[in-house]
Formats: C-alpha cells, structure tokens, sequence
C-alpha cells in the first residue's frame, strides 16, 4: 500500500488538506449555529422519526444510481483516503463486501458494505469508518472544539485554558476591538487562535505574543470558519489517542520539524541542511508564507542566522509529510494517562473516537506536567497509526469491524 504523499495547495495556511474557503465559512455557520441546537432537540425526536432519518443515506445513493448518476464500485484503489483504505483492506481480509460510492464519474468517501443488522444481512452505508448505527447518534457535536472543552472541564479533564470568538463581534465594529482586547489579557501567553470547528490544523496560528499577531491571527482563522476559539498554547508534543469500544487502541506523538541554531548558518540554510539529512518516508520542509509568519512569532526571518543553542519551530505542523517525525508509542504511554482518557471516552460516548493532547513527555506521570486535550475527532484519521516512522500499530480497522460481531 502506498504512503500518504502532500497535495499541493494554492493556501499554505490549510496545510495538506486544502479546502474551498467560502463553502466553508458558510457550512460552519450551519454547523455551529443550527446543528448544535439540533442536538439537543434530537432527543426528544420520536425513533421511528430517527430509523427514517438513518435510511435517507441509502435512499439517496440508490436513487443516484437508479438515475445513472451514481455507481458502487469495488475497485479499493480509488479509496478516498487512507483511512477509508484501510477499512477497505480489514473488510477484504474478513470476506466482507465493501463498495464505494462514485458520484458523477468522483470517488466520494461514502461505501456500503453487507453486514448483519437485526439478523438481517443487507447493505449498510457509511463515511469512511462504519460505525454501527446505535453508536451513531451524538447528544453534542464533539468535534466542537468549544463544546468538548466546556464537557471536559465540569468533569476536571485536563483543557487548556480558553475563549470563544463568534462572527458576531465583527459585526459590532466599535465593540470588536475591546473585545478582542479583553480575550488577549485574559489568557496566559503564548496563545492560539483556529477555527471553532474543522481539523487537520487548516488556519490555526500558534505561539501569539502580541495584540498585533493576535489580531493577524484572528483574520487567517475566519477566512475559513464564523466562529473561532482562543487558547493557552500548551507547550509539548502533539499526542493522538484512538479509542474503539473505550479501549485505547492507539497512541503515537508527533513532532514538528526543528532546527537547532549554530551561530553561523541562517534559517534557510538549516533547513536545507536538514533536508539533505532526511530520511527517504519524510517530506522536505517547505518553505511557505505560513512558516515564514510562524518564525517571524518567535522573532525571526527566513535569512536569520539562527544563534548557537537555540531551537527554533518551523511550524505548528507534525509529522513527516512536513519534515517532522511520529512515533507510535502506546506500550511506553505512562499508565497514569489511561484513566484519564478512558474517562474522556466514556464521556463522549463514542464508539471510535480520537483526541488530540499537548504533552510534554507522554511517558512521565501525567500530574507531574501541565498537559491538556485540545480536541476530540469523531472521525479519527486512524490512519495516522499506521504511518508513524517509528514503532508498531495494533490492527485499529479490525477493532473496528470486531464492533459488528
């Protein structure tokens, strides 16, 4: 199976996951206003109501295919995303038919596969990971990253501190500065400023020292997003624990790509430096008007000669496809992290679930350092496991499909 590879991108500040901006800044509007409210209102809505609304996916793709608009495919190259891939793979292992949905000639990241629901085998239609229907419903949108943090805090989960910030304060033009104003003092410096909704870090500005980055920051995160959330930059390593069925079935640390001053060489020639020393899995660093800005927070530019004994973060990003390193690492996880993120799961209620912490060191106690979950995927990338550059991955996908047993 090939790797996943960078995808080019007209924006740098959405990373490897380029977007349309303007669908969505509307589409979050939607999401946050009117689909947390639906949430609550949902559980009060009659089942047969719910059993209705479950069978719209499947009524719509027949349709589209009863119209030739739309094909089932069973061709596992055209897998959407790696994650859908490797679903897709577990599936063929265990003799289960999996088939995609094409669209107008496009893969989408919709499939179906032929399973037994209430002792009936029939096709079920899913998102990428198929989740089973009486896991589907959510009483709160956990991918909020507000909504999470407010959760997790009445029940002492660690958060960083925060603030939200809603389209509305723009609209108030003589209120929006001394309110922008008033959540810059509030917080403990450094601080970050993304979209209150979305993943894959698109538009999130790290390491803000002033009201002036701060307000920077403010205008790159709402190109994307109505609503924005404020928060304590946490120092450490970005961490992901995957849960399937409250179990911990994952857990790697990510790092950003670092330089490490000389006296002699400037930025740029660390980072070709460095560059030339990578291993052949890990993408070059590139160079791009997100990391130029991101240096620039810590005082720096691009032709800098970078001062001997000083680390320098090149971006907010993890990983090897922007020049950094991941490490599965679940066996060495410190044992006092488990309770604490089983507790997280057990609270979102979600049968595959993933978060997002910052943590310092992943294999010291978990009291003896200042660490936080910043945010809960109800659709985890498990596929990121898989990829790590160093350690081994439990079999998440058969997790998954053993929730169907």
């Amino acid at each position: 199976m090939n790797e996943p590879s960078v995808k080019n991108s007209l924006c740098s500040y959405c990373g490897n996951a380029p977007i349309n901006h303007t669908f969505s800044f509307l589409e979050s509007v939607i999401s946050i206003t009117l689909d947390n409210y639906g949430k609550k209102f949902i559980k009060y809505v009659p089942f047969f109501v719910k059993d209705f609304a479950d069978l719209v996916p499947e009524f719509l793709f027949r349709t589209l295919a009863f119209l030739k608009l739309a094909k089932f495919s069973g061709d596992i190259n055209k897998a959407n995303t790696f994650r859908s891939r490797i679903i897709w793979e577990e599936a063929k292992k265990r003799g289960i038919i999996m088939e995609q949905v094409i669209f107008l000639y496009r893969p989408l990241d919709f499939y179906r596969a032929m399973l037994k629901i209430d002792d009936k085998s029939k096709n079920f239609y899913f998102e990428s990971i198929p989740i089973r229907p009486e896991f589907l419903d959510m009483d709160k949108n956990w991918d909020d990253k507000v909504i999470m943090k407010q959760e997790f805090m009445e029940h002492n989960i660690p958060v960083p501190d925060y603030s939200e910030l809603s389209l509305f304060a723009f609209l108030h033009f003589k209120n929006a500065d001394k309110k922008i104003g008033e959540i810059f003092s509030k917080l403990r410096k450094p601080i970050i400023v993304k979209p209150r909704v979305g993943s894959r870090g698109r538009h999130t500005i790290t390491n803000i020292h002033t009201l002036e980055q701060f307000q920077e920051g403010i205008n790159v995160a709402r190109q994307i997003c109505s609503y924005l959330i404020v928060e304590e930059h946490l120092k450490g390593d970005v961490c992901r624990a995957t849960f399937v069925n409250g179990v911990l079935a994952g857990f790697y640390k990510g790092h950003a790509p670092t330089l490490v001053g000389d006296g002699k060489k400037t930025i740029k020639e660390l980072i070709e430096e460095k560059d030339k020393k990578r291993e052949s899995r890990v993408e070059p660093i590139r160079i791009s008007k997100e990391l130029d800005d991101h240096i620039l927070r810590s005082g720096f530019v691009i032709f800098d000669v970078l001062p001997k004994g000083v680390s320098l973060s090149l971006t907010h990003r993890i990983g090897r496809l922007f020049g950094g390193r991941t490490v599965e690492m679940i066996d060495d996880l410190h044992p006092s992290f488990i309770p604490i993120l089983e507790k997280a799961a057990k609270i979102t209620g979600l049968s595959v679930v993933g978060f997002d912490a910052i943590i310092p060191d992943p294999t010291e106690p978990a009291d003896s350092q200042r660490w936080g979950i910043i945010e809960c995927n109800s659709l985890p990338f498990i596929d990121l496991h898989y990829y790590a550059l160093e350690g081994k991955h439990k079999n998440i996908a058969g997790m998954i499909w053993d929730l169907w047993n």
